[in-house]
């Protein structure tokens, strides 16, 4: 996935449809992402800090959201406004 992400809001990303399957080809990367969605939560919680979260939808699309995560919970990251995300689709998480 080497395209530009398209910028996209969060109450648009509530309309996506996310189909199944893991985006990230190794085993490290989804530790690493693992990591980042750890350190994004906190900063959402604690600091009320966003992040960009860069995430991939249906047809190879790319997405990037500059929002808040408040929480991780059962393979999902959950926005403001019970919004949702399946971390298997998301590509990166960058601290703006």
């Amino acid at each position: 996935m080497t395209q530009l992400p398209q910028d996209i809001t969060r109450l648009d990303t509530a309309l996506l449809n996310f189909p199944e399957g893991e985006v990230l080809a190794s085993y490290a990367d989804i530790l690493k992402r693992a990591k980042l969605i750890h350190k994004a939560t906190y900063f959402g919680n604690i600091k009320h800090e966003k992040v960009t979260i860069v995430f991939a939808g249906e047809a190879a699309e790319v997405y990037h959201i500059y929002t808040t995560i408040w929480l991780h919970y059962s393979g999902h990251i959950f926005l403001k406004g019970d919004i949702t995300i399946p971390v298997a689709r998301i590509l990166d998480i960058r601290f703006d």
